[in-house]
């Protein structure tokens, strides 16, 4: 019982070598020799060690070249998330309610924060989005994510950035699988347009306002969709 607890100990000692010698993303990793002698362990745990890393995308080995320190980007995250969908207790339903509402809490912090003082061309730019978002085709959900994707680089919170653009994918992909009713591109870019005009406004609780009215319309198809429903959709603000 004790070998997984040795074999954590080993990747976390791997993760602070990668840290305190300050070796960025593609930068060489130590060779296995050089990990065995820091580390004072053998050859087939610090393989294990470095298999392990590999998954989470923190390393990356490239065959016949060597072993790098990886970009550590949200792959794995995204498998782990979009398999939560699938297993355990809850239903399918439930889980998806709380990718939403998860993402719905960074998004209306970051949306109320960012009202405080938007730039013109952020303003611009989601108008442009918007109005891709009324036309019918496959542009309108890449639209949909930009305009997101937006309002959270201009935030300035990368790692927010990051989470949100992340549970939107997986909520994407999982809502298409379950199946459920589909919003259409006139009802998508009014929700998003109500979000720009509070930006306009600069008015941060009319923004976090219109946020939480654009997740409460998601909550409402999930509702009428054919796998199971969230619930009440959040009781209207003031």
């Amino acid at each position: 019982m004790a070998r997984p607890q040795r074999s954590d100990e080993i990747t976390k000692r791997i993760i602070d070598l990668i840290v305190d010698h300050g070796l960025p993303p593609g930068a060489p990793m130590p060779t296995e020799l050089s990990l065995m002698g820091d580390i004072g362990v053998g050859r087939n745990s610090i393989r294990e060690a470095i298999k392990a890393l590999q998954a989470l995308g923190i390393v990356e080995v490239r065959h016949g070249y060597g072993t790098f320190v990886g970009s550590a980007g949200s792959a794995a995250l995204q498998t782990w998330l979009l398999f939560r969908t699938r297993t355990r207790g809850s239903t399918a339903a439930e889980r998806l309610r709380d990718l939403l509402e998860v993402r719905e809490m960074i998004e209306t912090e970051l949306t109320r924060r960012v009202a405080q003082q938007p730039g013109p061309a952020l303003i611009e730019q989601l108008e442009a989005r918007v109005a891709r978002m009324g036309r019918p085709g496959p542009d309108g959900a890449v639209a949909d994510r930009e305009f997101h994707d937006l309002i959270c680089a201009e935030a300035g919170f990368d790692l927010a950035r990051e989470l949100t653009g992340l549970f939107w994918d997986v909520y994407r992909a999982a809502e298409s699988e379950l199946g459920g009713p589909v919003s259409s591109p006139a009802s998508t870019a009014q929700r998003h347009q109500l979000i720009v005009d509070a930006l306009v406004a600069g008015d941060p609780e009319l923004a976090a306002e219109a946020v939480h009215r654009h997740f409460d319309e998601v909550r409402a198809r999930a509702n009428a969709g054919r796998y199971g429903g969230f619930g009440a959709s959040r009781p209207t603000a003031g």
